[in-house]
């Protein structure tokens, strides 16, 4: 957006592999309403540097987690002259195509909100975010008499729908399911009581005084347990893994103990040769707090060995504060999460660089 108008995408950019690049479907004002919605406090404290980056919390929408991500100096061909705003998939093994409305709200006067409606295919080694590298005028957000920020307070909401969801509902094989797992999202799955205590002794405490239909809430997402049960039907191909959807599916698959996935998860992640990647894992600190949480030595050994290969510079910028969405996003504080033994292994590799 530049002085208040609308900007719209030339052929050729849409098919660029710039890592923005989308097929824009249409500039919108007025927008519709869009949810969730994300503040971010103390936006002019932020930093502007090119490519530093803030996301925000992750939600779900149809069979993915996502979060968005903003680059408050810019980033792409946006890069020191417009905020950067994108989507981007945290589970996205299962590659959905989505339709989804980035709009950043006019605090003075909501129908000025400036909004963009996008599609694109997620996939596992694509970008890292889709959205919009030129998304809002650095130079028009900045004046105090606008709208677009209010008490140094930012607001952006999106709106997601995953398309085709069809393609990845469960074909429990034409035998009738017997109970169904109920997620935090509201969805309801169907599943055989039978299978579940085949591959989990927690389902088999569970389920044990249960007879006839029966409904068990759980936690996770539906990505999360559509992947995990599809292992359960011999005649479900399951998407390939990614570090990404790795990190999602361990605290889940744990807590419910899927032991022989467990086990499969943590080797696939253990043969990979840095936890550095893409997603809410880049900070292999959160690979440490998880594999402590759930007690899981090999986690902790892998994430040491890289954590060894870092500079000092590295190793001190990932303890420290960021700033993300108002909120103390502090690596630090999932450092102090860690037992004393991690924490002090931790500082003595910082003691040696």
């Amino acid at each position: 957006m530049s002085g208040g108008g609308s900007r719209k995408r030339g052929a050729e950019e849409m098919q660029s592999t710039d890592p923005w690049a989308t097929t824009s479907l249409a500039r919108c004002s007025p927008a519709a309403p869009a949810v969730p919605q994300w503040r971010i406090e103390n936006f002019g404290k932020l930093s502007s540097a090119p490519q530093d980056r803030l996301d925000s919390d992750s939600f779900e929408a149809g069979i993915c987690t996502w979060r968005l991500k903003m680059f408050p100096g810019g980033g792409g061909d946006g890069t020191g002259t417009h905020v950067s705003v994108g989507l981007e998939a945290l589970d996205a093994m299962w590659e959905p195509s989505a339709r989804f409305k980035l709009e950043m709200v006019n605090q003075a006067e909501a129908s000025k909100s400036h909004s963009i409606d996008c599609a694109a295919k997620f996939v596992r080694d694509g970008p890292i975010a889709r959205g919009d590298a030129r998304f809002f005028e650095l130079n028009v957000l900045r004046d105090s008499t606008a709208g677009w920020l209010v008490k140094d307070t930012l607001v952006l909401k999106v709106a997601v729908t995953v398309e085709r969801e069809d393609r990845f509902q469960l074909d429990p094989g034409g035998v009738p399911c017997d109970m169904s797992l109920k997620l935090p999202c509201g969805a309801e799955l169907p599943v055989h009581g039978q299978l579940l205590q085949l591959a989990s002794p927690f389902f088999c405490d569970a389920l044990e005084d249960v007879s006839g239909s029966s409904k068990i809430s759980v936690d996770g997402s539906l990505g999360t347990w559509t992947y995990i049960l599809s292992g359960l039907y011999p005649h479900h191909d399951q998407p390939e893994l990614t570090l990404d959807s790795v990190y999602v599916l361990l605290a889940v698959v744990h807590k419910y103990n899927f032991a022989k996935l467990l086990e499969r998860l943590v080797a696939f992640a253990t043969r990979q040769t840095r936890p550095i990647i893409r997603q809410q894992s880049s900070n292999p600190i959160h690979w440490l707090a998880l594999a402590e949480r759930l007690q899981l030595d090999e986690l902790c050994e892998w994430c040491f060995a890289y954590l060894q290969t870092m500079t000092k510079e590295d190793l001190v910028a990932i303890t420290t504060t960021v700033e993300q969405g108002g909120t103390k996003r502090v690596a630090r504080e999932e450092f102090k999460q860690l037992g004393s033994e991690l924490g002090l292994e931790l500082f003595a590799i910082l003691a040696e660089k």
